[in-house]
C-alpha cells in the first residue's frame, strides 16, 4: 500500500496544499508549528474517518472556515484508488474513486495506516478507555463492520443511560431496561469476540519482537480483561446474569456497570502490571512491539504494509530501538512518512519534504 498524492483544503493550517511522495521514506522536516504533523493527521484521518488528535471535526477546520477537502491518490496491489474526504456545514462525505460512499465502514480499510508518535504511550499508562481505542482501530481496519458494530453499541448505549437518568414509572423503567440489555448481549458478544481474537494474535508476534528488542531477558503478556472474568467464553456466558444482577444497581446509580465499554487490556511485563512497574524505556519498547505487530498483522491478512506514519517517533526512541526501527521498515521496504526538526540529522537516506507555514516543498 503506498501513497503518492495528497490534497489538503482549509484543513488545519492549510488553505490549498498538494504534496506528492515516493516510494520508501518521505522526511516531513521543520521546525515546531509549521504543519508537519498536520499532514500525517490528515492522511490518518482520510484513512480511518478518525482524527487521533480531537474528536470534533470543527477542530480539524482552517480558521474562520466552514469546511474542508481532503484527496488522496493510493496504490493497492498496483491498482490505484482516490479516496476523498469532505467536511462541510457539520457534515462528512467519503467517497472512493469519486464514488460516494453511504457508511463509514464501506470507506474504513480500504488502505490500511498505522500510526506511531510519542503520545502512544498512554497505551501503557493511561486508562483502559486509551486501550480498547487502540484494539477498536485495528480491527476496524481489517474488519469495517466493526465500525458499524460499535455504532450501534454505542447507541443502545446511550439510550439506556437516558433511559437510566429519566423519571419513567419504575416498572415500565425496567421493562425497557430489559430491552436494551437484551442487545447488549448481542452486540457485546461480538466485540469482544472481535477484541480477544485481535489480542491472540497481537500477543504472538508482539512477543516475538519484544524478545529482540529485550535481548530475551523480559518477557510481556497481552490479556483481554473482559467483565472481569478469566475467560472470554467465561464472560460471554456470564454477561446475561452480570447485567441482571446489576440492573437494581444501575438504577440506583443511574449509570451502566456492565459491558465491553468498560473492559480493558492488562499488559505485564515479567508478570507485573507495565503501567505501574515499566520503565519508560521499557513502555517505549512495549508500544513499538504493538506498532510492528499491527505492520505484520495487516500484511499476513492483506498481503502487503499498510502505510505507516511516524509523528515526532525516532527522536523519542534510544540508538538501540531506533536503528532497530529503521532496519524494520528498510528490510521491509515499507512506504514511511516521518516527521523531525530541521536540526535533527538520524536519517541519511529519503525524500526530504520541508515544511514551512503551510507550505511543503522538495528539498
Amino acid at each position: 500500500m503506498m501513497i503518492k498524492g495528497l490534497r489538503l483544503q482549509n484543513f488545519r493550517n492549510y488553505q490549498d496544499e498538494s504534496i506528492q511522495f515516493t516510494p520508501g521514506t518521505n522526511i516531513l522536516v521543520g521546525d515546531n508549528g509549521q504543519g508537519k504533523t498536520n499532514i500525517l493527521e490528515g492522511i490518518h484521518y482520510l484513512l480511518t474517518g478518525k482524527s487521533y488528535r480531537v474528536q470534533r471535526e470543527q477542530e480539524l477546520l482552517r480558521w474562520e472556515q466552514n469546511e474542508f477537502h481532503l484527496y488522496g491518490d493510493f496504490l493497492l496491489s498496483n491498482h490505484k484508488v482516490l479516496l476523498e474526504s469532505h467536511y462541510r456545514d457539520k457534515k462528512k462525505m467519503v467517497k472512493i474513486n469519486k464514488v460516494p460512499c453511504r457508511r463509514l465502514s464501506d470507506f474504513v480499510g480500504t488502505i490500511n495506516v498505522i500510526f506511531f508518535s510519542p503520545d502512544d504511550l498512554i497505551m501503557i499508562k493511561g486508562g483502559p478507555a486509551e486501550r480498547r481505542r487502540f484494539l477498536d482501530l485495528h480491527i476496524a481496519q481489517m474488519n469495517p463492520g466493526h465500525v458499524s458494530l460499535l455504532n450501534s453499541y454505542n447507541k443502545v448505549i446511550q439510550q439506556k443511560s437516558a433511559l437510566l437518568k429519566s423519571y419513567v414509572e419504575k416498572s415500565l423503567k425496567y421493562t425497557q431496561l430489559q430491552l436494551w440489555n437484551s442487545q447488549i448481549i448481542e452486540l457485546g458478544e461480538r466485540i469482544i469476540r472481535n477484541r480477544a481474537n485481535l489480542i491472540n494474535c497481537l500477543q504472538i508476534i508482539s512477543d516475538h519482537i519484544y524478545n529482540d528488542l529485550s535481548s530475551k531477558r523480559e518477557k510481556i503478556q497481552i490479556m483481554y480483561h473482559a467483565l472481569g472474568r478469566k475467560t472470554i467464553d467465561e464472560a460471554i456466558s456470564d454477561l446475561p446474569r452480570l447485567l441482571n444482577e446489576k440492573l437494581e444497581q444501575e438504577v440506583e446509580r443511574q449509570m451502566i456497570l456492565v459491558g465491553p465499554h468498560r473492559d480493558d487490556v492488562h499488559i505485564l511485563l515479567n508478570n507485573k502490571p507495565a503501567r505501574l512497574y515499566a520503565s519508560q524505556g521499557q513502555q517505549r519498547s512495549l508500544v513499538l512491539s504493538l506498532k510492528l505487530a499491527e505492520l505484520d498483522l495487516i500484511r499476513q491478512e492483506k498481503g502487503e504494509y499498510p502505510l505507516l506514519l511516524l509523528d515526532d517517533v525516532l527522536s523519542e526512541l534510544d540508538c538501540f530501538r531506533r536503528d532497530y526501527l529503521i532496519n524494520f521498515i528498510e528490510l521491509s521496504r515499507i512506504q514511511t512518512l516521518i516527521t523531525m526538526t530541521s536540526g535533527e540529522n538520524i536519517l541519511d537516506s529519503g525524500t526530504f519534504l520541508r515544511v514551512e507555514q503551510g507550505h511543503i516543498r522538495r528539498n
